[in-house]
């Protein structure tokens, strides 16, 4: 312990001294501390980065393939009805149609179902490889919205 003082004023002093030293020696502890936390934080992230498992791809349904080609006006399949595709959109639109056939349907009769996506496949078939004229109109009236929809979607067409 330190020798008594004798001054009251130089005791405040050295208490004052003691007092601040203590508080930079706790700042500094806390700080290597923090440092430390931090550290292994990061560690303990990483290691879990390594054990997750790669999210499974989204799985294609009817409802996915119809909002991506056939929502809006300006969608695949109405460039394809209107005579404004390229080759490379008619072809999507085939394959896909290929795809919602292997489908069960929502609603509805499966041979109807497989009747109606066979006729928007040949017809799509036709016009890729530009067998008719008439390929276009053929494809309009396959992919007529109202015939499947009120046959085979939950709501009828709304």
């Amino acid at each position: 312990m330190d020798a008594p003082i004798r001054d009251r004023k130089v005791g405040v002093e050295a208490h004052r001294y003691r007092a601040v030293e203590r508080i930079v020696d706790m700042r500094n502890g806390a700080g290597v501390v923090a440092i430390l936390v931090l550290i292994a934080a990061g560690g303990v992230a990483a290691q879990q980065d390594k054990k997750k498992k790669p999210t499974p791809a989204a799985q294609v349904t009817i409802k996915s393939i119809m909002l991506g080609s056939h929502k809006e006006k300006g969608a695949l399949v109405f460039r394809v009805r209107d005579a404004e595709s390229t080759e490379e959109d008619n072809k999507k639109l085939l394959e896909e149609y290929k795809l919602i056939s292997t489908m069960k349907p929502p609603l509805g009769d499966p041979k109807s179902w497989a009747n109606r996506t066979g006729n928007a496949i040949a017809a799509l078939q036709e016009l890729v490889n530009k067998k008719s004229d008439g390929a276009v109109e053929r494809v309009r009236g396959a992919t007529e919205c109202s015939g499947c929809h009120n046959a085979h979607r939950v709501g009828g067409n709304k």
